[in-house]
């Protein structure tokens, strides 16, 4: 993991959300870094809910990290991008976020430069659910270690070389899969063959897979259904007001 230059002025974290958190190998690079004198900091987490429970709180492990190395975190906030694992997002809905990103991201660019203050507040139930999902953690490694390799396996090693975590190793032709684990899901979805299969927590993941170039290559379509009609529930909500001004 790299250390930062101390001279830099501005850190700016970007990652995603697992089980209303921010991922173990995230707050090991925290750990890692070298005390700081109130450099500016800002956190954008991402995730296929939005800003609501649990997510809420998925920022707080990451601010008190990063205080406590002297950092001044004066701006966060949220991208949605389609979910990958569980609730599959609606294709209408997916490409919605997609077309949206560009604008979204450009708005927060901006605020950061104009050093816009942005500092959003957890739900207390969030805080109490984050410390309980930690404990996914460590069904995420047991995840990795029973994920299942098929006859269809052609031995490109993408899977080994695409992992955050360096959790994945070659042996005689085919990937072993260690402990550090944290469910990114990207060996199995990025697998060409679609030769790796969950051995545990099987509804995790989508059986079609889960491609974003599918989604992108959509981009143009025309006649999206409203928000409002692909919304709909409780764990929708926060991805409906995300998109509420482009329906």
């Amino acid at each position: 993991m790299e250390i930062l230059d101390e001279k830099e002025d501005l850190l700016v974290l970007l990652y995603p959300v697992f089980s209303g958190n921010s991922p173990r190998i995230v707050n090991e690079w925290i750990q890692l870094q070298n005390k700081v004198d109130n450099t500016s900091a800002v956190i954008i987490s991402v995730s296929g809910g939005g800003e609501i429970s649990p997510n809420t709180a998925s920022r707080v492990k990451c601010k008190k990290q990063l205080k406590r190395k002297g950092y001044n975190i004066f701006y966060e906030n949220m991208l949605i991008m389609p979910s990958n694992c569980i609730v599959r997002t609606k294709e209408d809905l997916a490409i919605r976020l997609l077309k949206v990103l560009p604008e979204k991201v450009n708005n927060i660019i901006n605020q950061i430069m104009k050093v816009n203050k942005h500092i959003m507040k957890p739900l207390l139930i969030d805080r109490f659910l984050s410390l309980i999902f930690i404990l996914e953690s460590i069904g995420a490694k047991r995840f990795g270690r029973k994920i299942k390799i098929t006859d269809s396996c052609i031995s490109c090693s993408l899977c080994e070389k695409n992992c955050p975590t360096e959790n994945i190793k070659m042996i005689d032709g085919k990937p072993s899969f260690g402990n550090k684990c944290i469910m990114c899901l990207k060996c199995i979805y990025s697998c060409p063959k679609n030769a790796l299969k969950s051995g545990v927590f099987k509804s995790m993941v989508f059986e079609e897979g889960f491609n974003l170039k599918r989604i992108e290559d959509k981009l143009d379509k025309k006649d999206l259904q409203p928000v409002s009609d692909l919304a709909k529930g409780y764990i929708w909500k926060g991805v409906k007001e995300y998109l509420k001004d482009y329906d």
